[in-house]
């Protein structure tokens, strides 16, 4: 794991950007983004609405009520205008600033002008509102936005990397590639990379990108490259709506854990530990056990609905009790409704040849040993609800990894040894990404995301997508 390093070349040998920056002109703003302005002023019109509307409502604000919206309302605006242009529809900085900007002028409404209680909780009540109802408006309008488009700068191995790593991702459109390489040795550049075009050389990338009309041109380091080149690409581009970005060679990392700072005029990306603080952890702990016994509670006149139709559907018991690894590897006991018939283990041998995944799994979209009422459980996911015991028991998590089969991993390395260093989950985000039509890899990838990035936002991000997945039986085999 490494940050974006590049080439310590001398200025006169290697490629730049020295004429193409000395005749470029500025960006001209492109017919994909003459949408941005107006809807700007329709979120701040929004904002407006919702803060009259709600003033009308509640008890009168005053004369520093009023004040206090109006410096919410102009401090959103003004946050808006100082941020670059591709940003100001997609930050929350704006958002983060209206609230502190609120909070203060309370705080001195209450401190220095002696408001009285009544007006203070209105104020708070329209300058709530007013910020959610901003809040809404950008999350609504990032879940229907488009994919953004990319221009990737480099040479051809950092290149390939980067299209082998987004080619596959719907949200992420390349639109071409500009090589950062010469034909000194006589050799011609290659026509694509990995069936994407390559539409030009370093010198031709603000041209290049501005006739494709892309989102954002994204420097993939590598030996070639020079940070003198990334420098003058940032000249070229500033006039523009253009974001340039430099991939760094982080790997499984979310932003909040890569912190930027300077050492000897270098800049570093300081990678957070991976190891959730103590009160998370604390915090964790606490909500799986209670949350897991408040649900056993509500759930209890069905689970025990379900298990007499199961010993009704086929004979054996309603629950099937099975090892799985836990934390660490160690064995516990995990327990599911049964879905399958009694001498479901010593078929699966007969049906090896039949197996339709990898890695050290065994999936069957259609497996014979599934009854009928098992495959109506496993399509709702019902079938897992007796696990809100080991939850409570300690050996599972409310969300965490899949927990695996003590056969699994013995086919485990270090690296994907990683997934046990936490408690497995009822739910994660392998299941609310796909589940069973996940390949081997991308599930391991999923889990070692999840275990190096535990957050708070991302717990309950889940929680609200396993939802989702349920109803909409996502993955569900």
């Amino acid at each position: 794991m490494t940050g974006p390093t590049f080439g310590t070349r001398d200025d006169t040998q290697r490629v730049g950007l020295t004429g193409a920056v000395r005749r470029a002109v500025p960006i001209s703003r492109r017919e994909s983004s003459s949408w941005r302005p107006v809807a700007l002023v329709v979120e701040c019109l929004v904002m407006a609405v919702a803060a009259i509307v709600t003033a009308t409502l509640v008890p009168p604000l005053g004369d520093t009520g009023r004040l206090t919206v109006t410096f919410v309302l102009l401090g959103f605006v003004l946050q808006v205008a100082m941020l670059p242009t591709y940003e100001r529809l997609r930050s929350l900085l704006p958002t983060r600033r209206a609230v502190i900007i609120g909070g203060l002028a309370m705080l001195g409404s209450a401190t220095v002008f002696e408001v009285p209680p009544r007006q203070l909780r209105a104020t708070a009540i329209v300058v709530a509102v007013t910020v959610l109802t901003g809040l809404a408006v950008r999350i609504v309008r990032s879940r229907t936005q488009t994919r953004s488009t990319t221009l990737l700068v480099g040479d051809r191995v950092a290149v390939s990397h980067l299209v082998s790593l987004w080619g596959p991702q719907p949200d992420v459109h390349i639109a071409g590639v500009c090589l950062a390489e010469t034909d000194d040795d006589g050799t011609p550049l290659t026509d694509t990379i990995m069936d994407i075009t390559v539409v030009g050389a370093l010198p031709d990338v603000p041209v290049v990108a501005r006739r494709l009309g892309v989102d954002q041109v994204v420097v993939a380091p590598g030996p070639v490259l020079t940070a003198y080149d990334v420098r003058r690409l940032s000249w070229a581009l500033e006039d523009s709506d253009v974001e340039l970005a430099v991939a760094a060679e982080v790997h499984g990392a979310v932003p909040t854990r890569i912190v930027p700072r300077l050492l000897g005029r270098r800049l570093l990306l300081s990678v957070r530990p991976t190891r959730p603080p103590a009160p998370l952890a604390a915090i964790k702990w606490i909500v799986d056990r209670v949350a897991a016994v408040v649900l056993l509670v509500l759930v209890a006149p069905v689970l025990g609905m379900l298990w007499l139709v199961v010993k009704w559907d086929s004979p054996g018991p309603g629950i099937f009790r099975q090892a799985r690894a836990g934390q660490h590897g160690t064995t516990f006991t995990m327990y599911k409704l049964r879905t399958m018939t009694l001498d479901a283990p010593a078929m699966q041998a007969d049906l090896a040849g039949k197996n339709e995944g990898d890695g050290p799994l065994f999936k069957m979209r259609n497996d014979p040993r599934v009854t009928r009422v098992g495959r109506v459980l496993r399509a709702t996911s019902l079938d897992e609800l007796p696990q809100l015991v080991n939850v409570i028991k300690g050996d599972m998590s409310l969300i965490g990894p899949r927990p695996a089969l003590p056969t699994e991993t013995h086919e485990y390395d270090d690296w994907i040894w990683r997934r046990l260093t936490v408690k497995p989950g009822m739910t994660g985000l392998w299941q609310v990404s796909g589940r069973s039509r996940l390949a081997w890899n991308e599930a391991v990838r999923l889990d070692l995301d999840y275990v190096d990035n535990v957050t708070v936002s991302g717990e309950l991000s889940i929680a609200a997508r396993t939802i989702g997945a349920v109803v909409r039986r996502d993955g569900a085999c």
